[in-house]
């Protein structure tokens, strides 16, 4: 496990392989929606949104907070 700059820690949990755009952009909107302490919301909401071949612990809700974490340490914050 890696710590992250700030509050959020960087956790490497799931599949490794990486997740589509269209992917992260569900991801992010469905945390603006329900929040990023309801993963079990998240999970469920993205879950439709799946590229072909994903396995099924894909959008797990450990796997969701760990891609979200990944995106705010690799977003720079507006000035």
């Amino acid at each position: 496990m890696a710590n992250g700059v700030g509050k959020h820690k960087l956790l490497v949990i799931g599949p490794t392989e990486a997740w589509s755009l269209r992917e992260k952009l569900c991801l992010a909107t469905s945390v603006m929606k329900s929040g990023d302490q309801n993963w079990v919301s998240v999970s469920r909401a993205i879950k439709p949104f799946a590229e072909p071949g994903r396995p099924p612990d894909w959008f797990s809700q450990k796997h969701c907070a760990s891609k979200y974490s990944e995106l705010l340490e690799n977003t720079e914050a507006p000035k």
